[in-house]
């Protein structure tokens, strides 16, 4: 029992396929923008913003990040219109990867800022400091010394 695929039929919808390709090329550029802009401005609040900022973000980070991404498209497309919110398809759509993205990247940026040593911290390395004499002078201190 050989079964013979033909995919000339699929020739027949080549027009649609290509628009396919181009909505999902703009959703994905958009998205991924637009997200990673989010994400670097959410990591700032959290790591140097001031308190009340940082509670806003982390709630929005564990909100986003505790759903699924399905849940939250169907959020922005069918419940902000339930409740007089009406936003075209597309932009619905963004604005959910937007969103998503944003909250991930948050904690994917924070986590690399947070895992890179200070210009301080590298000079006094190169130079020899230690970590007692870096309590003690600082490493501005170290790193000026001869």
């Amino acid at each position: 029992m050989a079964y013979q695929f033909d995919f000339l039929s699929v020739l027949d919808y080549t027009d649609v396929l290509l628009k396919g390709i181009a909505v999902t090329a703009q959703l994905t550029l958009t998205g991924g923008v637009l997200g990673v802009a989010v994400a670097v401005a959410g990591a700032w609040a959290k790591t140097q913003g001031p308190a009340w900022l940082r509670t806003v973000v982390s709630a929005y980070v564990e909100l986003i990040r505790n759903t699924p991404f399905l849940i939250q498209l169907f959020f922005i497309f069918f419940g902000l219109p339930s409740l007089g919110v009406h936003l075209p398809e597309m932009l619905a759509a963004s604005l959910a990867m937007v969103i998503n993205l944003g909250a991930y990247g948050t904690e994917i940026v924070r986590a690399g800022l947070a895992a890179t040593p200070s210009l301080d911290e590298v000079h006094l390395r190169a130079s020899g400091g230690d970590d007692d004499l870096t309590r003690l002078l600082g490493a501005y201190g170290v790193t000026l010394l001869p």
